[in-house]
């Protein structure tokens, strides 16, 4: 369901009064029934659901099915910002997805945006979905990739502060992602040999070590042994051609050093459609690409094709698997 006091219960309301969604394929919303009763009420997007306690064998006459993770105040969702108990249930309902899907009881997890300030209000710790879902999934590594429109983007480090990002890489965790991209391109997109490119932490990839020497005792090093290992790897790169490169079709999947390395390029291409992806879990997880929007929360007006092109990408990733 994500945050209730964010555009979240919407966007899913929206995706799925949509035939095209509606249609291919079995949902389950994990969410509170009056958050999404007040919310369809309001904004007039009916939706028929039967509300469950626990998951049913599938049925092909219920396409849409709400287990209700319990009461919560609704006036907080008046509020438009972030609380405690917003934060709160949207940690719940995560961890219920991931429980649902290590167990084999859904086939993929499609997850609505949270909001960080909110689950720390809520006593959690979490950073973002990303490490939510190594956690509670017991991965060893994860990645996160951002794909929209013709660009994909892998990243070698997540929700961290900048200044904490060149004591963050090694060769070892870059190789990781570099490995775990790779893998994950051919399961599910298809392509047989992908070709990758690695950004350079520093302006211009170093310079040749003039603004910086991560490029060649860290990045260097963690491609020349995926290159070992088969991969077809290129960089270190300059991340301000790369991108414009990866849209004339030089790559398959940029890897990016740091957060907004990866992601600022990939919203402006594609903010409207960019769905997040999390590799390295034992279960497939999509979620729109943007967040919470308490700004616009409640009056019907948000966009919902990231959430619709999540579902999608969800399913097509299923049928891969």
């Amino acid at each position: 369901m994500g945050d209730p006091c964010g555009i979240g219960p919407e966007i899913i309301l929206k995706s799925l009064n949509a035939p095209a969604i509606r249609e291919c394929a079995q949902y389950v919303i994990i969410g509170n029934q009056g958050v999404f009763d007040l919310t369809a009420r309001e904004l007039d997007l009916p939706l028929s659901y039967r509300e469950i306690s626990q998951l049913p064998d599938r049925d092909s006459a219920h396409p849409v099915s709400l287990l209700n993770m319990g009461e919560i105040n609704q006036g907080i969702m008046k509020q438009k910002k972030p609380t405690a108990e917003g934060g709160d249930v949207s940690v719940q309902c995560v961890i219920r997805g991931i429980n649902l899907a290590m167990s084999g009881h859904i086939d993929a997890l499609v997850t609505a945006p949270i909001c960080k300030e909110a689950i720390h209000l809520g006593g959690y710790g979490y950073p973002g979905h990303t490490e939510m879902l190594q956690i509670f999934s017991g991965a060893k590594r994860v990645v996160m990739l951002m794909v929209g429109g013709k660009l994909r983007v892998a990243f070698a480090t997540t929700h961290i502060a900048l200044r904490e990002v060149p004591q963050s890489i090694t060769a070892e965790s870059i190789l990781e992602t570099i490995t775990i991209t790779d893998h994950h391109l051919k399961q599910y997109f298809g392509i047989k040999e992908p070709k990758i490119a690695v950004c350079g932490l520093n302006p211009h990839a170093g310079e040749e070590g003039i603004f910086g020497d991560e490029e060649r005792k860290v990045i260097m090093p963690a491609i020349e042994k995926a290159r070992k290992k088969g991969i077809d790897c290129d960089g270190p790169v300059s991340a301000d051609t790369i991108y414009y490169k990866s849209l004339k079709g030089a790559c398959d999947a940029v890897v990016a050093i740091y957060h907004d390395q990866g992601a600022i390029p990939l919203k402006l291409h594609a903010f409207e459609t960019g769905v997040n992806i999390t590799l390295g879990i034992p279960f497939i997880r999509t979620s729109p690409d943007h967040g919470t929007a308490y700004d616009i929360a409640g009056r019907g007006i948000a966009n919902p094709h990231s959430m619709m092109e999540a579902l999608k990408m969800a399913v097509g990733m299923a049928g891969c698997r």
